[in-house]
């Protein structure tokens, strides 16, 4: 599925996210050069103007959404999921209703089964010399016997009660782990689209460095510029690897042919819908789907134990028949019948008891799995949104930075210190686009754990 290859994918963008650390050459001294002409273009990313149309595609975060559930196998195969629990949980209702039943039982002997009978019988018994015998059937040689039977089970409709329990919370399990497969898949989808997104200006702003810093050293020849501009290289290489390998993954996940370009437009994600880490966990609580697995794995550990207490009721059951007979010629061809029929075990050697206790601690199992679950929710929900607060200072702080610089490089005005302050201004810049790339994924991350994406 495509939910296996996330980890891969994440590995990924904190790849592209870190290894812009390299581009430390910002420190050096970029000089006041002429504008360069556009950079070579690179497969996957925005900054391939001259590449044909046929091969290119502009995606939005809406739309990559739309695209990965349209084209994700693996949700299909949980939906199929779904609808196969559904026609179990209808199967098991039908145990309720009376069943009715039919058997057609042949014949066929080796003669006539009968007895010798007399029209009268002398005194004790003795038959008198004229007596008359008759040897009459009691059971023809060819013989056959039908029924039908309408049977209701009393006792046994509460095992029917707790299989139809066990049918539900195997629905509610497929169903929440369709809402799991579509969170992470949606969640895998965004981070690798705004990984990519801050990839690619990285990118593009990587290569407006390098070609200014190679520009620099053959108008100066200075050692350092050489070495930054090696460094730039050496980080742009790292970034456009990682760029590619995020390109085919997102093309994969949004169903789209592998090599295409993607042209990403999407503004910045909107403030998420909680305001606290505490607000946070309680969301996450109410729609977490591994929470939902797990309370419904502890009504099937109830319904079992349903089941093993009713064990020790006996099996009583009510009918009505309908019969036609052609094997016994002294009785009847068709006749009916009502009855009840009860059966019960008094020794199975403890078989019942143990497996009652079985399933009691089945259900202590699934009641500390539930609160196992619930602290974990709770603390996945507390660090994305305190990573997702981090993140956004670290934004914050980095659009300051870049208008301080700004404002430094405005004041400056000895020619080597404005040299200086364009330098800071740009590592400033290619600093904020890291932050603001770290930002936009866990903002994805937070609106994964809360259910909101």
């Amino acid at each position: 599925m495509r939910f296996r290859r996330m980890h891969k994918l994440y590995a990924s963008l904190v790849f592209v996210l870190t290894c812009t650390s390299h581009a430390r050459a910002q420190d050096a001294l970029i000089p006041d050069v002429s504008p360069i002409p556009a950079p070579r273009p690179i497969r996957g990313t925005t900054s391939s103007l001259d590449v044909p149309l046929q091969g290119r595609y502009r995606l939005t975060l809406e739309d990559a959404k739309q695209r990965a559930l349209a084209t994700s196998k693996g949700l299909g195969l949980a939906n199929l999921g779904i609808k196969e629990k559904r026609e179990a949980t209808a199967a098991a209702k039908t145990d309720y209703l009376p069943k009715l039943l039919g058997n057609v039982t042949y014949l066929h002997f080796n003669t006539d089964l009968g007895v010798v009978n007399t029209i009268r019988t002398g005194q004790r018994g003795i038959l008198p010399p004229t007596t008359q015998t008759i040897a009459v059937t009691a059971i023809n040689q060819d013989s056959s016997f039908a029924a039908i039977t309408l049977a209701q089970p009393i006792t046994k409709l509460i095992a029917v009660n707790a299989a139809v329990k066990i049918a539900r919370a195997d629905e509610q399990i497929a169903a929440a782990q369709l809402a799991k497969g579509t969170q992470d898949l949606l969640s895998g989808v965004s981070q690798a689209f705004y990984g990519l997104y801050g990839a690619q200006r990285i990118q593009s702003a990587l290569q407006l460095q390098t070609a200014y810093l190679d520009q620099a050293y053959k108008a100066t020849s200075k050692p350092e510029l050489r070495v930054a501009s090696i460094e730039a290289k050496q980080a742009l290489n790292q970034v456009t690897t990682q760029s590619l390998d995020i390109v085919e993954q997102l093309n994969n996940l949004v169903g789209l042919p592998a090599g295409t370009l993607l042209e990403l437009d999407e503004p910045m994600p909107t403030e998420p819908p909680v305001h606290s880490a505490d607000e946070a966990a309680q969301r996450a609580l109410y729609c977490n789907p591994q929470l939902v697995e797990a309370r419904a794995n502890a009504q099937k550990a109830d319904a079992a134990m349903q089941v093993a207490r009713s064990e020790f009721l006996p099996d009583i059951n009510i009918f009505g028949s309908y019969f036609n007979q052609t094997a016994a010629p002294i009785i009847q061809d068709n006749f009916g019948a009502l009855g009840v029929s009860a059966s019960y075990t008094f020794v199975d050697w403890g078989k019942r008891r143990h497996i009652k206790h079985q399933r009691a601690f089945t259900m202590a199992q699934a009641q500390q799995n539930i609160q196992a679950i619930v602290d974990k929710v709770v603390l996945e929900a507390r660090q994305a949104y305190v990573a997702y607060e981090q993140a956004h200072e670290a934004l914050d702080l980095a659009n300051e930075m870049i208008d301080a610089r700004v404002a430094l490089e405005k004041s400056t005005k000895e020619p080597a210190e404005v040299l200086n302050a364009k330098a800071a201004t740009a590592k400033a810049e290619l600093e904020q686009l890291h932050a603001d790339a770290n930002y936009r994924v866990n903002h994805a991350k937070l609106l994964q754990v809360i259910g909101a994406n």
